[in-house]
């Protein structure tokens, strides 16, 4: 068997061998001494430098060049700083597809991976979480907090407010699929997602009234409010549709589900309801229907409780409602 390229091995790394897509994406990031570099990790630039036979002073502006490029990731312990690959195929995604300098060529890779080949990775991402990665935080207005207990992780504003730095940067997922017209900065970074954004300089900081202001801007744009699925701020809000979002696209379709559902779930008041079909409309997940007999019927298995169905609803007919116990966000 031949030895691989380090361009194959890193998409074994990646968990995806037989790729087509991922050696052509890390092509358009770097030189061939980059991908040997990459591989090689993780370590110094002392140890990396004695792996892959070359000076310290190269190396270290490689490791600089891929910092920025979403490739390389650095931890800083006292004097000592460790440098490592992506941890997985998202994070490798999410970091460089954030690339200042990012090419149409390079864009474009992406697309065409995440229709081809991302599903059947995703497939086994799933079978090997206990949970999901990510989990919905519902629209702030469609949760009356008089009769139900709103926590902060159940709060995007809370989330925001509680946060020491935020950024904003590019959806990657619209970036690279435009299969939408919403906004694509609307992706807030937290604490130390901030802090990561800011140095690499793939997104700008933001002040809290600019961060609540974007929340508004998605939530009118009717995007899902989506963050790590533990109980503290985590790192990043992304706001998403549900045609480019690598986890709903695929959740639509009967694919693998990436993440969770928040604590709520929406409730119908038919004497109240008009029937004019806005929540149906709204509903990214098809977990809305408008039936002839029985009115507007909320499918459990399919919503997301998001909340779009009730801050859409003209007559205020639809209020979110807690149906899991606090204990479900982990952490």
């Amino acid at each position: 068997m031949p030895d691989l390229t380090p361009y194959q091995q890193f998409a074994a790394n990646m968990l995806h061998p037989d790729s087509k897509y991922i050696p052509e994406i890390l092509r358009c990031l770097t030189t061939e001494d980059q991908a040997v570099l990459l591989v090689a990790m993780p370590g110094t630039a002392e140890e990396l430098a004695r792996k892959t036979d070359r000076t310290v002073e190269s190396v270290a502006a490689d490791l600089a060049d891929m910092f920025r490029k979403g490739l390389a990731f650095k931890k800083v312990k006292g004097e000592t700083v460790l440098w490592r690959p992506p941890a997985h195929l998202v994070q490798f995604h999410d970091a460089t597809l954030t690339w200042p300098e990012a090419t149409p060529a390079f864009i474009d890779f992406w697309r065409r991976y995440m229709e081809e080949e991302w599903p059947k990775l995703a497939e086994g991402f799933s079978s090997l979480m206990p949970r999901s990665f990510t989990r919905v935080v519902p629209v702030n207005r469609s949760i009356d907090p008089g009769r139900v207990q709103v926590l902060a992780p159940d709060s995007v504003r809370e989330l925001v407010e509680s946060a020491s730095r935020l950024a904003v940067t590019p959806c990657t997922c619209r970036l690279s699929m435009h299969r939408c017209d919403g906004p694509i900065d609307v992706c807030l970074q937290i604490n130390r997602g901030a802090e990561y954004t800011i140095e690499r300089g793939s997104g700008r900081e933001i002040d809290r009234t600019e961060a609540l202001a974007i929340l508004a801007q998605a939530q009118e744009a009717g995007l899902v409010h989506v963050t790590m699925n533990k109980a503290d701020a985590g790192h990043f809000i992304c706001n998403c549709c549900g045609c480019c979002c690598q986890s709903f696209s695929l959740l639509r379709t009967d694919g693998p589900q990436l993440c969770d559902p928040s604590r709520y779930r929406p409730a119908v008041d038919h004497d109240a309801c008009s029937e004019c079909g806005t929540c149906e409309e709204r509903c990214w997940f098809g977990a809305i229907t408008l039936k002839a007999e029985d009115g507007v019927v909320v499918n459990e298995e399919k919503c997301l409780g998001c909340g779009q169905c009730a801050v859409s609803c003209p007559e205020a007919a639809i209020q979110m409602t807690e149906v899991r116990d606090p204990a479900f966000i982990p952490g």
